[in-house]
């Protein structure tokens, strides 16, 4: 990671941080996640929900099996947070649909709706969680 980009982390709030993640290249992500779980520790929540996304996105995004992408261990990883993933989740899929939305079965428990594509999930669940 070059100079200019650690001082930039240092000295920036967290939350506007992770958007300009979202245009970095997968190496830098992962440098700077290093570089932030290292100052920061582990306790930030958002953190450790994006160390664990970007790794499983990392891992599996060539996979079409839902089975395989959801038996991940980064996917598990984020389960285990439970509701403290929640709002990331939520952020993520209202960004871009996508298989994390099963995520939120095995948090809270329960599939909203029977069979539907992986975009109608995503609404299902956030208008669900919206209503709280």
């Amino acid at each position: 990671m070059n100079a200019t980009l650690a001082k930039n982390i240092q000295t920036t709030p967290m939350a506007p941080y992770v958007g300009l993640m979202r245009e970095m290249s997968v190496k830098d992500k992962h440098a700077v996640v290093a570089f932030l779980m290292d100052t920061m520790g582990e306790g930030d929540d958002r953190l450790l929900f994006y160390k664990y996304h970007n790794e499983w996105k990392r891992d599996t995004k060539f996979l079409s099996s839902v089975s395989a992408v959801t038996a991940h261990p980064a996917f598990a990883q984020i389960v285990n947070m439970g509701g403290n993933a929640v709002p990331f989740i939520v952020e993520e899929i209202e960004r871009e649909p996508s298989n994390l939305v099963w995520a939120l079965n095995a948090i809270f428990h329960k599939k909203i709706g029977n069979g539907e594509t992986v975009t109608e999930a995503c609404k299902l669940w956030i208008a669900e969680l919206k209503k709280y």
